[in-house]
């Protein structure tokens, strides 16, 4: 069997997903290939998470940030292997690319003040504001394209739920000690359930599993 296209991309994963969903964007022809049967690489098996020095959320959660700072942080953690080429052109297109999708495709970001740098007290870190995961998504707008999106480690599920970062994982954390939060583990465990008998699977995807979801539902 041959295929004609103007973009081959090579694996699932959020990096090739994403070269093909902006090359259709772009009006070319894009053939994905996979090697397995679900799509989603090991992106699907997740936490999902990009670090993006000076997206365009940082001002609506209270952080500021420089490209110089980012630069400067780079530059320590990675001392003699620094490409200051490298790093110019990722800071300066990481944020239009988190621009490009939010306006452009279903793919959307939360950002988070609280989760940090992993060195946030070296020069240029920061203790939290340039780290953003994919927003929660519902795997039903996917239609019957969601039994192609790889499943997430079931290490990283509870009792198969996909959990979020975030306030979702401090109401499973404090389920016993809270009624609110007791009550919010009880609906997410009966939403669940319902969908697994519907689906076969959970449908509220989180983390790397809706980043996956996400690029694939700009395309359905």
């Amino acid at each position: 069997m041959q295929f004609d296209c103007d973009v081959l991309v090579a694996g699932s994963g959020a990096g090739g997903l994403a070269a093909a969903v902006t090359a259709r964007k772009a009006g070319l022809k894009v053939l994905v290939a996979e090697k397995e049967a679900v799509f989603g690489g090991t992106t699907a098996l997740s936490g999902g998470w990009l670090w993006i020095p000076n997206h365009p959320m940082q001002q609506e959660i209270g952080v500021a940030d420089s490209m110089q700072d980012a630069a400067t942080y780079l530059l320590h953690e990675a001392g003699e292997k620094y490409d200051a080429e490298r790093v110019d052109a990722f800071l300066r297109a990481a944020p239009r690319m988190v621009e490009f999708f939010t306006r452009e495709t279903a793919v959307q970001f939360d950002a988070s003040a609280t989760f940090p740098d992993y060195h946030p007290d070296a020069p240029g870190g920061r203790a939290g504001g340039r780290s953003i995961v994919a927003r929660a998504f519902d795997g039903r707008d996917l239609g019957k394209k969601l039994k192609w999106l790889r499943a997430p480690l079931p290490e990283l599920t509870v009792f198969g739920i996909m959990i979020g970062s975030g306030a979702e994982l401090v109401h499973f954390m404090r389920w016993s000690k809270s009624v609110e939060s007791a009550l919010f583990v009880a609906r997410r465990l009966l939403g669940h359930g319902a969908a697994t008998l519907a689906h076969g699977r959970g449908v509220r995807l989180t983390n790397g599993n809706a980043l996956a979801g996400r690029h694939l539902a700009g395309e359905t």
